[in-house]
């Protein structure tokens, strides 16, 4: 089903508004509702009058005095907290909201009355936040690379979840899903509303969905009136399109055109054209680290056809003078000729996280992260564009062309107060603001948009944007849908995986995929073609840890690289480096999808970045424990 988000939720908060008749206010229109989701559990046998209460705006309130964005904090404390007993009969909660993130980080005094209570909402049916309208939206790119105007832009999302049985009203003093408990308005003190039980002691989740109006006491309540049924000029209207048939191509997997991939015996000659000692660079893999996922100590890229770029961290002392600087480290940059295996040339990067900080973008092009800014190198390692970074870097996406890169900047919602309580709440990071920002290839802004720190990061096509939706009433069923640059729709491939399929875009239009078997006692991962069939299947078992891919650039062939450690681990398990026990490297030739080259390793390292294939596939550079090694590829050009 097709439905516009945007136009759902603003019809969502027409019907639950309360209609309340104010003593001051009789004669006036009454003010829409807070729709808030309280933060942490409260339970009235752990928590006592003054405990700090926080709750997130769902969507924005619109006020002259202190208008609240989605995702704005709401601050209050517990008045009243009697939890049951021999001697009390029934046990109450009174909550008052007092302050609220008005337009800005500052928490500003805005008095808020609890008026109704809904139970938690259920997971959202989508991988990610359905309501987030697709990247295209926002670029409105034509089909012949043309822009359109970015106001112009519709908010129509596209989403399969299954039928809400939230109540499309509420009224005052209502309490939805949650048992025996009974709310009295504004009754309690400091004008709170009391919730109260006679069977348990009162608590209330996490998630749980309050409906809050200014603190004005209920004299009178009014019915609720059916709101008229308008449309935004403009926005397109909700459209409903029949279910498609759900049917996984992707599992079958008939040769010629589909190869099952297997340990096969090693089809080169064993001997590495180039093998260089990493002691000569002055690194050492860190291998007795507990990881909880192969990182970015290091990373293997090719600069054309001759030149192959190794970066690492030396791991020399570096000085820090700020407690923002905390995981500041060095990357050196060794740019090796092939031809003559010597350093063409060497550059040191300050890099301020731990996370990915090179990707390849194009044949001759390298972007790296380094310092603030982004930086774009051709070749020669020579820079050619640079883009400056307003906040700490969240993510950079590139598609496998490099023509779009999308780059999301973390922007810090609230005060520190505010951000370290609810870290505690929350028992994790809390929300912030990205600023996406998608780029062509010479760093062209091409359109801006906000979304939530988590918010899964984009995944990027040549044509647009790539997302995984859950197919209505299953959990382990998903659908690969590409919204495209021209706002077209078009379902890549059909998966059953019981968990979140992991998908990355190969050069020029393939998709690598890995997800769970139905046992949950490994994976499955593919190579799925434009027309949504695999061309590549194979499965690992737990031991095998890591599944990863590559292409080249010229389109011609793809590279998979399987992990496997000396054990079984579980999907969340740490590991070490000397954990590991090999990894197995293949490359196909895509025309014959057959394997022209394959390797094995005894000494693998816990890199993500640890081989790469040549933009011409005729040569593969592998990362091991001691050496930088270089194979030649035996592809028919």
């Amino acid at each position: 089903m097709v439905r516009n988000r945007t136009q759902v939720a603003e019809v969502f908060s027409c019907l639950i508004l309360v209609a309340f008749s104010l003593s001051t206010l009789a004669a006036e229109a009454p003010p829409a509702p807070v729709q808030a989701e309280l933060i942490k559990a409260i339970d009235t046998s752990r928590v006592t009058a003054g405990t700090l209460v926080l709750a997130k705006v769902k969507i924005e309130w619109k006020d002259k005095d202190c208008p609240l964005r989605a995702g704005a904090i709401l601050q209050g404390q517990v008045v009243v907290a009697k939890k049951r007993s021999k001697n009390v009969s029934a046990s109450e909660l009174g909550i008052v909201f007092d302050k609220a993130g008005c337009a800005s980080q500052q928490m500003k005094p805005l008095p808020l009355t609890l008026a109704a209570v809904l139970k938690p909402e259920p997971e959202l049916d989508v991988y990610g936040d359905d309501r987030t309208p697709p990247l295209a939206d926002a670029v409105g790119l034509g089909v012949n690379g043309g822009l359109r105007s970015v106001s112009s832009a519709a908010a129509t999302v596209f989403q399969e979840p299954r039928e809400s049985k939230a109540p499309k009203a509420v009224k005052p003093g209502e309490v939805v899903g949650l048992g025996d408990l009974k709310l009295s308005v504004g009754s309690g003190p400091e004008g709170s509303s009391i919730l109260s039980s006679i069977k348990h002691n009162v608590r209330l989740e996490a998630g749980s969905q309050l409906v809050l109006v200014p603190s004005i006491r209920v004299t009178t309540l009014a019915q609720p009136s059916r709101p008229a049924t308008t449309s935004t000029p403009g926005s397109p209207a909700i459209v409903a399109n029949k279910e498609p048939s759900f049917i996984d191509e992707t599992e079958t997997c008939e040769p010629p055109r589909c190869h099952v991939d297997q340990i096969v015996p090693s089809v080169n000659d064993g001997k590495a054209i180039a093998e260089i000692p990493l002691s000569n660079f002055g690194y050492a893999p860190r291998l007795n680290r507990e990881l909880g996922a192969f990182d970015h100590d290091a990373a293997l890229a090719y600069l054309g056809e001759q030149q192959l770029l190794f970066t690492f961290n030396p791991h020399k002392l570096v000085p820090r003078n700020d407690e923002t600087l905390a995981n500041l480290r060095t990357i050196r940059a060794e740019l090796i000729d092939l031809r003559t295996l010597k350093v063409a040339k060497r550059l040191d990067w300050r890099v301020l996280d731990n996370n990915q900080y090179l990707w390849q973008a194009g044949p001759e092009k390298l972007l790296v992260h380094t310092g603030r800014e982004l930086r774009m190198y051709g070749p020669g390692m020579e820079v050619e564009h640079t883009l400056s970074l307003e906040g700490p870097l969240d993510f950079v996406r590139v598609s496998p062309s490099g023509t779009y890169i999308a780059v999301g900047v973390i922007h810090e919602r609230h005060t520190p107060d505010v951000h370290e309580a609810l870290r505690e709440a929350e028992s994790r990071e809390p929300e912030e603001d990205v600023q996406l920002r998608v780029l062509d290839a010479n760093f062209r802004v091409l359109a801006s948009v906000t979304r939530s720190s988590r918010d899964p990061w984009p995944i990027l096509s040549d044509y647009g944007e790539i997302r995984i939706y859950s197919v209505s009433n299953s959990k382990d069923r998903w659908r690969v849908v590409e919204n495209t640059w021209n706002k077209q729709r078009t379902v890549l491939a059909q998966l059953n995986s019981p968990c979140v399929p992991q998908v990355r875009t190969l050069y020029p239009d393939l998709l690598f995929v890995v997800g769970c078997d139905r046992l949950n006692t490994g994976k499955w991962y593919k190579i799925v073609g434009q027309d949504g069939k695999s061309i590549l299947k194979g499965w690992s078992a737990s031991p095998e840890i890591e599944q990863a891919a590559i292409a080249s650039t010229n389109g011609q062939a793809f590279a998979v690289s399987i992990t496997t450690a000396n054990k079984s681990l579980a999907g969340s398990a740490s590991f070490l480096g000397t954990d590991l026990q090999s990894a197995r490297i293949e490359v196909y030739d895509r025309s014959e999808v057959q394997p022209k080259f394959s390797t094995r390793t005894a000494s693998p390292v816990p890199i993500s970045q640890s081989f790469a294939l040549s933009p011409e596939a005729d040569s593969i550079a592998l990362l091991t424990r001691d050496y930088l090694q270089v194979y030649a590829v035996p592809l028919k050009h």
